[in-house]
């Protein structure tokens, strides 16, 4: 799911969720190298979403992934707890796709 399909007074509770999780990712200039789209002309989106993940989401998972769970989570519309009892490798990996394809997402963390 996306940010921008969260509809109503939803929309409330998921900011207020990812505000701690995003600043703290935000705050880590590494991790922020997942989400920089600059300097990547001539590549074509595939070629960045793979440049980023190879270069950033190791890091991002090892180091943020409580900040990575309350944020899917919180978009999911599920505790972290809950989402963590419920991840397999082909939600989680989705969930990172998603994250880091999701325009409004992008614009939110930077």
């Amino acid at each position: 799911m996306r940010l921008s399909e969260i509809k109503g007074e939803r929309v409330f509770e998921v900011i207020a969720d990812i505000i701690e999780p995003a600043c703290n990712i935000a705050q880590d200039k590494e991790a922020m190298a997942l989400f920089d789209r600059s300097g990547k002309e001539g590549k074509d989106s595939t070629e960045q979403v793979l440049s980023r993940v190879k270069g950033a989401v190791p890091k991002l998972m090892r180091t943020h992934k409580d900040d990575l769970v309350a944020i899917l989570a919180a978009i999911e519309g599920v505790t972290p707890s809950e989402y963590m009892e419920g991840i397999t490798m082909p939600k989680l990996v989705q969930g990172v796709f998603e994250m880091l394809t999701d325009e409004d997402l992008l614009a939110f963390l930077s």
